[in-house]
């Protein structure tokens, strides 16, 4: 028995193929959240070969036939992720329809070979990648769970401070190896990472997932691109730097903003602007949170005053400016040693 999967739009199939598996009737959609409205739905069903075909005149082999769907980790907007397996061990396969205008695995591909050639530390490695029927498919490293998801697992909703500063610090230096290639992220948040698998003695280390909101800010030569005067907002609400909510052109500045909203949250278990929900109100909020008494409201215990000191620097750039990337790890390290001098 084999695994089928017909992506149909506008309920007409435009292809099929099969892969062995072990679970029966998983289902999900893909519905267009940008530009059209229309929903791509994909099925998952039993099937009762392996070898399925995309047409009939289809016979050969097609190499993703070597990848055997466990379990559907999840989906999106755009696509979906599965548990696989081949000999080698267990990956993850993200798919998506050849028809999405914003197409999130070219990017991942291309961002995620040049950080490969680049000695990237924090990525995810593409085992195979290519294009079946309607949609495009990679398999990657499979990773273990998100940031938020072991911070909202704790009772306390938040990391200790030790656990903060070390993920941090991986955190960032993904984000450094990203901008040495010329991208930005422009969606940093606990959701983004997370940890490497157990059964690979991985959780101490951290990866960097989903590039579908990357741009590159360099051009063919390396040169950082002009802003544009205006520029749409890109990311997540909670966790988008200032420029953004000013529909302002990002730079490594921003991703770097990004990342302290995201520490304060892993550190005390939530942002104060957290409840907020028109996305003005919490840009003005942001805003508040650089001078008393806003900013002790963001940096609220068990935050390290040098906190503090990380956000006036980032605040400090402007947009051509490259982060100061080695002298806020000296902070992060100093404030490992202050807080576990064992360590020192």
């Amino acid at each position: 028995m084999g695994l089928v999967c017909d992506f149909q739009t506008h309920a007409s199939i435009r292809g099929r193929f099969s892969m062995k598996t072990g679970q029966r009737g998983m289902k999900f959609s893909m519905k267009k959240t940008r530009g059209r409205r229309e929903a791509v739905n994909v099925r998952l069903s039993y099937g009762c070969d392996a070898t399925g075909a995309y047409s009939s005149s289809y016979s050969r082999r097609h190499p993703i036939e070597r990848w055997y769907v466990e379990k559907k980790l999840g989906e999106g907007g755009f696509g979906a992720v599965y548990r696989v397996r081949d000999q080698t061990g267990q990956y993850a396969l993200k798919v998506e329809g050849v028809d999405e205008k914003v197409q999130v695995l070219k990017m991942e591909v291309f961002v995620l070979t040049e950080l490969a050639a680049r000695g990237g530390r924090h990525f995810c490695r593409i085992e195979d990648k290519g294009r079946f029927g309607n949609f495009n498919y990679v398999v990657m490293t499979l990773v273990g769970k998100s940031l938020q998801n072991l911070r909202k697992e704790r009772p306390t909703q938040c990391l200790t401070l030790a656990c903060a500063l070390s993920v941090g610090i991986q955190c960032l230096e993904a984000l450094e190896d990203l901008h040495g290639i010329g991208y930005l992220h422009r969606d940093v948040k606990p959701g983004n990472y997370t940890i490497g698998r157990p059964e690979l003695r991985e959780l101490r280390k951290v990866y960097i997932l989903d590039f579908g909101m990357c741009r590159k800010f360099t051009n063919d030569q390396g040169v950082i691109r002009k802003p544009r005067a205006a520029a749409g907002f890109r990311g997540t609400v909670r966790y988008a730097p200032i420029s953004c909510h000013m529909q302002r052109e990002l730079c490594r500045k921003d991703d770097v903003e990004t990342w302290i909203y995201q520490q304060v949250e892993l550190t005390v278990g939530r942002v104060p602007w957290r409840e907020v929900q028109d996305m003005n109100q919490v840009g003005e909020y942001k805003k508040r949170c650089r001078q008393p008494p806003g900013l002790y409201e963001l940096f609220a215990p068990p935050c390290p005053k040098e906190f503090i000191e990380i956000l006036q620097i980032v605040d400090a750039l402007k947009y051509y400016d490259q982060p100061n990337y080695q002298q806020i790890y000296g902070i992060g390290a100093q404030v490992t040693c202050q807080s576990n001098p064992a360590n020192v």
